[in-house]
């Protein structure tokens, strides 16, 4: 499995560093276990987050989504970004304990020009890893939620990375939203017309279907992709070691 460079592209789910079920509730211990684990990776490494019980809980509640729309107040705005900021600032400070130099991103602007390929691989090839993050954009007719998931797409357009990595709250892929049986080790993307996913409280982003498709855009990039379980450290380092077996795989099309 060569990838098409040495950079790996890491995406922590919301559900996963945070307690979707409570509002702004953080998982420390998780965050620090990843942040462990992403520290010991010699890999170039670029890692985007959701926005969890933070900024999904403000989203939902103003009606904000990844359609761009009017916004009633204003300060709700706000309320999601910072809640979003803070969030950010938890993991920043992880990772920063765990021998990493984070460098945050936010907004992120759409767009795919030679000068962010250029701006991406200044702040590798220096020693720090960049971080984004989901947003609020401003959009004509009004905002919109810009996903970690879109953002994950976005880089990894940019950067052609070897590998991307989801990490989320089970272990892999199901063929069904019962979530029993055991996962599927390796998703065709033509399963996605049948496919049927579950829409987790506070998610504004599309869960688990919208997820796949922006993976299957992805792995049309060339890149590899893979689902693993963000609580199981020790499968998320084989991931970023190479290893296939420890989730759900999209090939990359070469």
């Amino acid at each position: 499995m060569d990838g098409v460079s040495d950079i790996v592209v890491v995406k922590l789910g919301g559900s996963v560093i945070t307690n979707k079920d409570t509002p702004c509730s953080l998982r420390a211990d998780v965050v620090d276990s990843l942040s462990n684990v992403l520290g010991r990776s010699p890999l170039k490494k670029v890692v985007v987050h959701g926005g969890g019980s933070f900024g999904h809980y403000y989203a939902k509640k103003a009606g904000i989504s990844t359609s761009c729309g009017p916004v009633e107040d204003i300060d709700d705005v706000f309320l999601t970004r910072e809640a979003m900021f803070e969030l950010n600032k938890h993991l920043l400070r992880s990772l920063h304990a765990h021998g990493l130099h984070p460098y945050v991103i936010s907004p992120f602007v759409e767009s795919r020009d030679e000068y962010l390929v250029d701006f991406f691989l200044n702040l590798l090839g220096s020693g720090f890893t960049p971080v984004l993050f989901g947003d609020v954009i401003p959009c004509k007719g009004g905002f919109k939620v810009i996903s970690g998931d879109d953002i994950s797409y976005l880089v990894c357009s940019i950067l052609k990375p070897s590998r991307m990595i989801f990490c989320i709250d089970v272990d892999g892929v199901y063929p069904s939203s019962k979530m029993d049986g055991a996962i599927i080790s390796e998703f065709d993307c033509k399963m996605l017309r049948n496919f049927v996913g579950s829409n987790k409280k506070f998610d504004v982003t599309g869960g688990i279907r919208r997820k796949l498709e922006i993976a299957c855009k992805i792995a049309s990039l060339g890149t590899d992709v893979l689902f693993v379980n963000g609580f199981k450290p020790d499968v998320v380092l084989k991931a970023l070691n190479g290893l296939y077996d420890v989730g759900t795989c999209i090939r990359g099309k070469r």
